[in-house]
Formats: structure tokens, sequence, C-alpha cells
């Protein structure tokens, strides 16, 4: 695995994700027969009506001269007249085989090597509106077998295990969501004390439609929080925001303007990283170690994550295109960071707003707003963000929903009010959960990426 890594994993990983399979590995032909002295008969080779593997010893020609010379123009999965070929390339591997969804049998198909290269390839007819997930399964000089997402391809599945994606209309220019893995750290500082988050920070981007179609366009961006719980509810703690359909329909609508979405999984730091500035206000114990947790967190996004998003895609990158997205925990994350870092984030929405650990409505993060925030915005004549707070009802929400009226108090206190920048409600009946979030996403959407 080591090995691995040193061949695929530089500072910033881009579309990559590895996990070692063991003796209970599904890709591993299980042994069974009717008899003691009856073979195992193998299952490979079978497929989904429309598909079939294309037999020959030689790729199609344009995917030659790719592993050869190499050839901007080609993309893989590579597809032509009804042929797709998937190409992989690893170092000293002892075979590659690859699994995709329209298999119908008990084994992935094996790879053919190209000779004199480190590429494998395979050749497959695909129907017309072909969709397919899939991975390859290294098996090393070392007989380790390593599973293997397509380096070659950022799209994937928005269902977890977040598979390699690849279908006619993605090459259409559909709308898709692309997987990175960034490195957690802060160049030249160091994390809080007994600060120890994985070292690999996962990042879903929804890209919007027609994205390669038109190079000339550049595009808002909006980071969300708790990004596994931001698309298919499969992929979800409590289930999903279904954020990707969603946009989908608004931009198909002109209900909004096109956007990228930057969904950021939370950590087993959720809590300090998302509420830790307000615990300090609010006096909790630890509190001075979450702020520190908080700003960090806060810190690496602008820092790290928005650069490499901004240099990755085509994105508009003043504050007024820039915006962050939560519930809960992440509804304090959008109000934290919207108000103590404006001049990067002028867009903000904070769902079911949980300011945590405060003793009276006054307290924690509120208190951060009124006394330091909010003045801080006005002496140095910042734009306000433009902000959208709401909370439910019913359930928690109910609890929360005087915390959230208590904000919505200070900031029409320093300046805001129902405008085309503010929006308050309270949503009668509305729990807290991912459900009701989801039923108030288009709203919101319309709400900060109007037209």
């Amino acid at each position: 695995m080591q090995g691995l890594s040193k061949l695929f994993l530089p500072l910033i990983i881009v579309s990559l994700a590895l996990s070692a399979c063991q003796s209970q590995d599904p890709f591993v032909l299980a042994s069974h027969s009717s008899s003691v002295s009856e073979a195992p008969q193998s299952r490979s080779g079978l497929y989904a009506p429309g598909y079939a593997r294309v037999d020959g010893d030689v790729p199609p020609e344009a995917v030659a001269d790719y592993f050869s010379v190499g050839n901007s123009l080609i993309r893989f999965p590579y597809y032509m007249d009804g042929r797709l070929t998937f190409a992989v390339k690893y170092k000293d591997a002892a075979a590659v085989s690859l699994w995709m969804s329209s298999q119908q049998g008990d084994e992935p198909d094996q790879m053919k090597h190209y000779t004199g290269t480190d590429w494998y390839w395979i050749t497959y007819s695909v129907p017309s509106g072909a969709t397919l997930q899939y991975h390859y399964i290294i098996k090393t000089s070392q007989d380790e077998r390593l599973t293997l997402r397509d380096p070659l391809n950022r799209a994937v599945s928005a269902t977890a295990p977040y598979e390699s994606l690849w279908s006619v209309e993605l090459d259409k220019g559909a709308a898709r969501l692309e997987y990175l893995e960034v490195l957690y750290e802060i160049p030249g500082k160091e994390k809080p004390a007994g600060y120890a988050p994985p070292a690999l920070r996962k990042v879903l981007v929804f890209v919007p439609p027609a994205y390669d179609k038109s190079p000339g366009e550049a595009y808002p961006v909006l980071y969300m929080q708790d990004g596994q719980n931001a698309w298919d509810s499969s992929t979800a703690n409590y289930g999903g925001w279904k954020t990707d359909r969603v946009l989908k329909d608004l931009i198909g609508s002109g209900r909004v303007r096109p956007a990228l979405v930057v969904s950021i999984f939370n950590s087993s730091y959720r809590s300090e990283e998302y509420a830790g500035a307000g615990f300090a206000a609010a006096g909790r114990p630890g509190g001075a170690r979450a702020a520190e947790i908080a700003a960090y967190y806060r810190d690496w996004v602008i820092t790290v994550l928005k650069p490499l998003i901004d240099k990755t895609y085509r994105t508009l990158s003043d504050r007024s295109y820039t915006g962050v997205i939560g519930s809960s925990y992440g509804g304090t994350v959008a109000i934290y960071w919207s108000l103590s870092r404006p001049d990067v984030f002028g867009l903000a929405a904070a769902l079911s707003y949980a300011p945590g650990y405060e003793q009276n409505l006054t307290g924690g993060m509120t208190s951060l707003c009124r006394d330091q925030y909010l003045p801080t915005i006005a002496s140095q004549k910042i734009a306000y963000p433009r902000i959208w707070l709401d909370c439910g009802q019913s359930g928690l929400d109910k609890t929360l929903a005087p915390f959230v009226s208590a904000l919505d108090g200070v900031l029409r206190e320093a300046h805001y009010e129902a405008s085309p920048d503010y929006h308050f409600e309270l949503f009668p009946g509305a729990d807290h959960n991912e459900a009701a979030w989801y039923r108030r996403l288009p709203a919101i959407l319309e709400f900060l990426l109007r037209p």
C-alpha cells in the first residue's frame, strides 16, 4: 500500500481513492461445485443486454496513439461509434481488471497490457444512453489486491462509495460530481494541540451542465458543510439533500444561474470545527481550543481549498460569488464564516442555526456577531453578506427557534432587514432533519444564485 501511495498520492490528490481488499474481496470468485470432481465455473464475460466485450489485441487507433506519444484530445473512458475503451496506467502491476455495473458475472474482466508501456486497456460495445459505474482492481507484483478509482476520470456517482462514473450524457455536457481528496494542512501553521483529523479531506464538487461546452464562462461557488449528506440519500448519515438533482432542475428552468458546489465531508471533530468559536464565547470548558480548531478549519478552506478550486475550475472568485451553506452546526459555520470573513464569503445560508452551548439567548455565536463581527464589518465599510437564516418549529428545531430568532434580532439591529439580501423564516411543522432542509433548498438556492 505504501508503494501505491508513492505512485499516486501527491500533496493534493485529485479524483483518486484506494483501499486494500482483504479476503472478503467481492471480486474473488468463490469456489463452488455441484460435485466433488466438478471444477468451479467462471461467470466472467456476462453483461447486461446491449453490452459486449470487443475481442482483439489492438486498441482503437486514437487510444494506441495516446499510449505511445500522448494526445491531449483523448479523454478516458474513450467513446467512439458505440464503443467504449477503458484505460489505466499502473507501474509494475502483475494484472489489472475492470469491474463495471453492467457486468452480470461474478468476476471482473481482465484488461490487456499494452506492450512496452504501463498501460492496460479494454473495449466494449455499449448501447445508446449507457451509464456505467466502475473501478479497477490492481494485482501488484507483491500479490496485493487493491481497488482504484479511475485517476483519468474525476466524475463519480452520487451514491457511496462514489464509484467512477461514465455516461453518454456526460460527454454531451451533463452535470456531474467530481471527487477530490485534499491534504488537510495549512502550510506554515500548526494544528491546535490534540487536534488530529485525517490527513486528507474528502470533497465532492458539483460541476454544472454545459461546463465543458462553455469554456468562456466562470461560475459562482458555494461551499457546503456535512458534504456526505449533500447528495443522494444513500450516501448520507441521515438522508440526503439531493443538491445535484435540485440544482440541475433549477438551472434547467432558468431559476438560478449555474454554479459549482463544493461539499466538504465532516470529521470526528465536527462540533469543534463547526461551532468552536461559539463554544469559546459561551464559556464552554475547552472552548479556547475549540475556537482554535474552528479557525483552523475556516482558514484551511480560505487558504488551501478555495485556491485549489479556483485554480482547478473556472470560478468567479470574488466574495459576491462565494458562499457557504450548512444546517444545524453547519448553519453556525455559515454565520461564522460569512460574518468573520465577509471579505471572502459574501453569500450564506444557515438552516436550523444551532449556536451550541448557549446558556441564554445572547451568548455564544450570537454575542460574537453582535459584539465583534457586525461592528467590524460596519467599521471597515465592507458590504454585508447576503444571508438566509431559518429554523423549523417542530422537534429539536422548536428548541432552537428562540436562538435563531435572537440572532435575527441582532442582525436587524445592525443592518439587516427583509430584502433581496436578507431572508429570515420560521417553518411551522419542520423538524431538524435533511428531509426538511431538502424541501427548503430550492428557495435557498434561488435566493443565493438569482440570475
